[in-house]
């Protein structure tokens, strides 16, 4: 739970950014942990295959830390699964002891052992794919059955909560499904999109085999945009996100253009990329890298772990994306930085502020 003040101050902080071009952080995410008890076909990162420990909580709670002494007021503790982290608990209370917000998305097996500390978190994000017969396809056996479970515990102990749809070639016709289900369930509906897939060793992209044809997800883009019209108090995408991908102007095989790239469509209206400007992500083996989309493919980027947090950001003043992307929690975050109001509404339906 954030306290007022902090929010002020991230507030403050994303405006002086946008009105002067500094680099106040407003959120780090942390991938706390590669181990995960499920194998979904398309994890953008194959965390499973991994193997690399979990980061310990000292080192934790020293990028935290060194992140909010920069000036970010948003910690999101991501994996792997990250309710898998054997100080999953203490990490919880010490981010908010902080006065940060804090979130988490977990496939919902272990909510209801550790619900406590899930209950002092702004949000809770539940990844479910569609109704059980389609969302255990790629997400495994009786995966369905735990997520709906972990929705029903988050609900009855009122802990915010979200249902997170990656949209993949087996789940386009189950839009309306997962908007009742979000329903049931009294929770906000974020649907993401697939990008690349990480080679086993995570040092090539491929494409992955789950990704629908582009008509295909055009059209279930559409579809969306007319539910985020209808409910927008219950989609947390922004319509401007979501039309970004809808009037994506190559092939969603491409997730992301470059700076002399987006030239070439005069009518796209490419959404700035402000990753390493106001977030960051910290991957489990410590790499620091400018936004997700990038683990394993930048050789370059700094070690937290063996580095000095300031100087590990500061680093990041070389990364010049200067393109566009339509991965929609990063393009969510862009919003924000870009003081998009329909971005900055719904960060704060997520979050708990005293």
């Amino acid at each position: 739970m954030a306290s007022l003040t902090n929010i002020v101050k991230g507030g403050v902080n994303v405006l002086w950014n946008k009105l002067t071009g500094s680099r106040i952080p407003f959120e780090i995410n942390i991938h706390i942990i590669d181990s995960c008890n499920l194998e979904c076909s398309y994890c953008y990162s194959n965390f499973y295959k991994r193997g690399n420990p979990w980061i310990s909580e000292t080192q934790i709670f020293r990028i935290v830390d060194g992140f909010r002494k920069l000036g970010a007021i948003e910690c999101s503790l991501i994996g792997g699964e990250p309710l898998l982290h054997p100080k999953f608990s203490q990490l919880v209370d010490y981010i908010t002891d902080k006065g940060m917000t804090c979130s988490t998305i977990t496939n919902g097996y272990m909510v209801p052992k550790l619900i406590e500390s899930l209950k002092k978190l702004d949000m809770v994000c539940v990844s479910l794919d569609g109704p059980q017969e389609i969302n255990d396809i790629t997400r495994g056996e009786g995966s369905f059955l735990k997520g709906a479970e972990a929705l029903q515990c988050l609900k009855e102990n009122n802990v915010n909560r979200q249902i997170r749809v990656t949209l993949q070639k087996n789940n386009l016709g189950c839009v309306e499904e997962m908007f009742q289900l979000s329903v049931k369930y009294g929770a906000c509906l974020n649907f993401g999109l697939l990008f690349h897939q990480a080679s086993d060793d995570g040092t090539e992209m491929a494409l992955s085999e789950d990704l629908p044809e582009n008509e295909d997800y055009r059209k279930v883009l559409r579809k969306i945009v007319d539910l985020k019209k209808r409910h927008p108090k219950v989609l947390i995408n922004s319509l401007r996100n979501l039309n970004n991908a809808l009037n994506w102007p190559t092939t969603f095989s491409q997730y992301e253009l470059k700076a002399d790239e987006i030239k070439k469509y005069p009518d796209f209206e490419a959404i700035p990329c402000h990753g390493g400007k106001t977030f960051a992500t910290v991957d489990t083996n410590g790499k620091l890298y400018a936004c997700t989309n990038q683990i394993g493919y930048n050789p370059g980027a700094p070690d937290i772990l063996e580095m000095e947090v300031d100087a590990a950001w500061n680093s990041l003043k070389s990364h010049k994306c200067e393109g566009s992307c339509f991965y929609v929690s990063s393009v969510e975050k862009n919003l924000i930085s870009e003081l998009n109001f329909d971005a900055i509404t719904n960060f704060f339906k997520v979050k708990r502020v005293n």
